[in-house]
């Protein structure tokens, strides 16, 4: 029973470090910790359909319509290209460790944090 007791206080510890981030629809913008970055639009889509999913999860063709492009083979190699760039514009935010994670044949789900606002 420890071990339980102590995965559960690592678990509260994990969540008090996680990033608020605060995504803005009208500026383009994510500003966190660390700063503020641009994103394009594609990516502010991205982000807000992860921020509105219920377990911030996104199959390949949630993806891939959220990117306004068709979902094919030769299309997953531009989808994995843009969640680099994102990933990357989510640690110059501030964001620390796995942000956004590929999940093996289904999708990629979103760690952290996220307040979206239309201003």
């Amino acid at each position: 029973m420890k071990g339980f007791q102590q995965t559960i206080s690592f678990n509260r510890q994990h969540l008090q470090i996680c990033l608020i981030a605060v995504l803005s629809l009208h500026k383009l913008e994510l500003t966190g910790p660390a700063g503020t970055v641009r994103i394009t639009a594609t990516e502010a889509t991205l982000l807000q359909a992860f921020s509105q999913s219920p377990d911030t999860r996104l199959d390949f063709a949630q993806v891939a319509q959220c990117m306004g492009i068709a979902l094919t083979e030769e299309q997953k190699a531009n989808i994995q290209v843009r969640m680099v760039r994102l990933r990357k514009k989510l640690h110059a935010a501030g964001a620390e460790g796995a942000v956004i994670e590929a999940i093996r044949n289904v999708g990629y789900q979103f760690f952290d944090e996220l307040e979206v606002r239309k201003s």
